[in-house]
Order: structure tokens, then sequence, then C-alpha cells
């Protein structure tokens, strides 16, 4: 998850103690965090991945998920290229080579590892790397969530309430706009 349930209540200006929403918020961090990383295309956790690309005949090959700590091995084709014929643009999840990388359907795999520490509770646990601006997203779309489905406003002076359109698969735009690339 993007943060975690003690984090999120503290933003959220929930007491610790109280515990009467945790099961719903929980479920509204999970939800939240999986749409992020579904709207990013990429996932954030830091660990290996292997991934299998269509090779572009271009000098750059996009990794789906950054940014890159470090590449294990690269094939084309099969066979397993040296780690001296390629660059890592590690930020921006990329592979440079020279002398292109060879076109063709799904004939590049590389293994890597890639993402950022994730908020943690635990005691002792890494310090998080993951940019606040998708963590205050998680929290911002839970909370999203966690609101009466369908009411964009309210008004309790002569009774006014607002439904907001079913647009499903749309993140609400303060959420888009702080994951946007």
């Amino acid at each position: 998850m993007l943060t975690t349930l003690k984090r999120a209540k503290s933003a959220l200006g929930i007491m610790e103690g109280d515990t009467e929403q945790d099961f719903s918020l929980q479920i509204a961090l999970e939800a939240a965090s999986n749409a992020i990383e579904r709207e990013c295309n990429r996932e954030f956790e830091l660990k290996t991945y292997t991934q299998r690309l269509d090779g572009s005949g271009t000098q750059f090959l996009r990794l789906r998920n950054f940014p890159i700590q470090t590449v294990s091995e690269v094939r084309e084709a099969g066979k397993v290229i040296a780690d001296d014929s390629y660059e890592i643009e590690g930020e921006n999840g990329m592979l440079f080579k020279r002398y292109c990388w060879p076109y063709g359907t799904r004939n590049i795999k590389v293994e890597y590892t890639a993402g950022y520490v994730l908020p943690s509770d635990v005691a002792g646990a890494a310090e998080s790397t993951l940019p606040r601006n998708y963590e205050l997203a998680c929290i911002l779309f839970a909370q999203t969530l966690m609101q009466t489905p369908g009411v964009t406003s309210e008004r309790v002076g002569d009774i006014s309430v607002t439904y907001a359109s079913a647009a499903s698969g749309v993140l609400p735009s303060a959420v888009a706009a702080l994951i946007k690339l």
C-alpha cells in the first residue's frame, strides 16, 4: 500500500485510539493504492521484476517500473547481453543502448529491481522513499471513497445535496493532479 493505516489516520485527523473506521479505511487505502498503480501503469514497491518487452528498434527501452535500482540480466532473443552494452537511466526507467534495441515482439527480457521503499509503521523498518505526492494522493482518494457514494456536496440549512454523475474509472481531479507524471 502507498501509505499505512496509522499515517492515514494522522493525516485525516482521526485519533490513533479511534478504531471504529479502521476496517473501512484499510479497505479504502488498498483500493486507492491499486487504482493509483493502475492509473500510473506501474507498481511502486521496491522489489525484483521480470518483464518481457517488444524491441523498439530505437536506443531506448522503457521498463514499466521505476526508479530502477539494479538490472540483474538482459536477454535479447534468449541470449544474455553484457552489462556494458547498455546504460541504466534509473529515474525515468530507461535502458539506453548505443546501437539500438533489436526490433521484435517480446524479444527482450529484463530482470531488474525497481521501486520505492513504501511507508511502514513497523519499528526499525527502512524509511520510506516513496515521493510524498503518491502517499497524499492515496490518502485523499481513500477519504473520497469513504464518503457517501455519489454525494459531492451537502448543505444542512434548507437541505441540499448534489450528486456526482456516475463516471466510473475516473480519479478525482485532486488525486489525478498529485500523480501526474
